[in-house]
């Protein structure tokens, strides 16, 4: 037999294996275009289908990160839809670069509470970009008991970058209760609260940024 001939039967019978371990995808009772496939004993869904079961999908830099449908509380079991990273890892979410560089406890003596370094700069091309007017809904840290702190004042929500241009802060968060472990820190953005004339949008379904505590890049 030719390795030609050869060639083409091999091919021929990895299809046949292949299309052996394909599933007919049906979502909410529609049939889906792309089939499920079985490799090495796993069974794997096509994205897009995940999509359309109403999975939230979103993609920055090496992490692909899914939201499953009502998962919107802040923290614990129920997180809200966000782009997620590590300390010190750049998030972006097509307008806006994110990243936290610190979380530290406030000096005793006075107090009790954290201050978080973030920095955050302008992505798009245009200028006078403001978090104030593309959806801003706070920056709030998840305690390991699921409750929230918000920043009270923080300095970035109202200050207009240009392109390229950011801003390094440091953002207090009081609390009684230091015991407990902060674990996550969100900034919420929510896409249909735009409120800017500046041709900008979000590269993503949801912006905000989610940044676990336990790790770091």
């Amino acid at each position: 037999m030719s390795k030609l001939k050869f060639a083409a039967l091999a091919v021929l019978a990895l299809g046949v294996v292949l299309a052996a371990t394909n599933y007919r995808l049906v979502i909410n009772g529609k049939a889906a275009s792309t089939p499920a496939i079985v490799v090495g004993g796993k069974t794997y869904v096509p994205l897009e289908a995940l999509k359309a079961a109403g999975v939230g999908v979103s993609v920055s830099g090496s992490t692909l990160s899914l939201t499953l449908p009502g998962a919107q509380g802040q923290g614990g079991a129920n997180q809200v839809a966000a782009l997620e990273g590590c300390v010190n890892e750049w998030l972006f979410n097509g307008i806006w670069r994110f990243r936290v560089l610190s979380l530290e406890p406030l000096p005793a003596g006075g107090r009790g509470g954290w201050k978080a370094r973030v920095e955050l700069r302008n992505g798009t091309t245009a200028n006078s970009a403001a978090l104030a007017g593309t959806g801003w809904q706070g920056l709030m840290l998840v305690l390991d008991d699921g409750n929230t702190l918000e920043s009270q004042y923080v300095e970035m929500r109202d200050k207009p970058f240009a392109q390229g241009t950011g801003l390094v802060q440091e953002a207090v968060f009081y609390s009684d209760d230091t015991a407990k472990t902060p674990t996550k820190l969100l900034l919420l953005l929510d896409p249909k609260k735009m409120n800017t004339s500046l041709k900008i949008r979000y590269s993503v379904a949801d912006p905000s940024f989610r940044v676990r505590l336990d790790c770091r890049k």
